[in-house]
């Protein structure tokens, strides 16, 4: 899992650096305390594709987002 997270923050940082440091504030991946890899692995892949194809996730809207408990 040590692996898994280490992979995970440094897609996150390939992916802030293509779409701005403002690009994952309101998208959700996954349950960050999560310890099902297959659920992070997910999230790698999601991110990558995201990068390969140049096309950043949609973020959920500022109004919707402030409605969410978290």
């Amino acid at each position: 899992m040590k692996y898994l997270r280490r992979e995970l923050n440094q897609v996150e940082k390939e992916y802030l650096k293509q779409f701005g440091e403002d690009s994952l504030n309101r998208v959700i991946l996954h349950d960050p305390n999560t310890k099902d890899k297959q659920e992070v692995q997910d999230t790698i892949d999601i991110l990558k594709e995201a990068i390969a194809k140049n096309k950043p996730l949609e973020q959920v809207p500022e109004d919707m987002w402030k409605l969410i408990e978290f």
